[in-house]
């Protein structure tokens, strides 16, 4: 891992903490950013489980959805540092 201004590299996506997920209408808290240029971001999974994250494909106007390539994982974040939750979790 890697780390310049904030950011990390974890192989090969790189993580980008969002310092104020709140401020925003959807409350994203990290964004993955693939060596193709895609982004992905993390948001709380439920309301009752703002624990956990899920990925989400950034939505815009001229792309349609496209599933991540996260399905079926949750996050978490473990200290300072985004790891992958267990399943029973």
């Amino acid at each position: 891992m890697r780390g310049v201004r904030g950011r990390v590299f974890v192989n090969p996506y790189l993580v980008e903490r969002i310092k104020d997920p709140h401020a925003h209408l959807i409350p994203v808290h990290f964004v993955l950013h693939d060596p193709r240029g895609r982004c992905y971001l993390l948001v709380p999974a439920t309301r009752r489980r703002r624990d956990r994250l899920v990925a989400i494909a950034r939505l815009t106007h001229f792309t349609p959805y496209r599933p991540t390539p996260f399905g079926g994982v949750w996050f978490a974040v473990e200290g300072s540092k985004l790891v992958i939750a267990p399943a029973d979790a």
